[in-house]
């Protein structure tokens, strides 16, 4: 603060010495709004000192901290909202999951099963026996073709007789 104003503050309360107001009294001349601004200074005086003084807190630290916990406390917590990451194990990505399987299904269905009734028209499979033989020394094994019926039997002779109800006993 600066002299005069120390000085101003100390008039006001009215603690200057005589000296010190006789001196003050000379700079006063040259500052005219000083008076008015001790009226006001003395009208908020007695303003101030017309209300109770504040009583001071035992304890200020635990009161300010009771105090702002209950202000966070009451104060809402912005809403955060979290964007979903697309997982696979979701919904929607079981549903596309399960659309392309049926898509790839579907594709080798249509490749690899021959359309039409093929059966009764003449196979094209080709099977060719190029050896027979067998461990038991009193059985032999030949191979018969019937192009007729298009088909290779293998004729196994020397083998014990099995009758037709065998697998029905069992």
């Amino acid at each position: 603060m600066k002299p005069f104003e120390e000085q101003f503050t100390a008039w006001v309360d009215g603690k200057l010495t005589d000296a010190e107001l006789a001196e003050f009294e000379k700079q006063l001349a040259e500052h005219p709004d000083a008076a008015a601004d001790r009226d006001d200074a003395l009208k908020l005086g007695r303003l101030l000192r017309a209300h109770p003084p504040v009583l001071e807190m035992p304890n200020p630290d635990f009161f300010n901290h009771q105090l702002l916990q209950r202000i966070e406390a009451e104060t809402p917590k912005p809403r955060v909202v979290e964007k979903k990451q697309w997982s696979f194990w979701s919904i929607p990505g079981l549903a596309w999951a399960g659309a392309s399987c049926l898509i790839v299904a579907g594709a080798l269905f249509a490749t690899m099963i021959p359309g039409g009734p093929k059966h009764l028209e003449t196979s094209t499979y080709f099977a060719q026996v190029v050896e027979n033989w067998s461990t038991d020394p009193n059985v032999t094994a030949s191979t018969v073709y019937d192009p007729k019926d298009q088909m290779t039997v293998v004729w196994l002779d020397g083998l014990d007789y099995i009758p037709a109800t065998y697998a029905l006993n069992k």
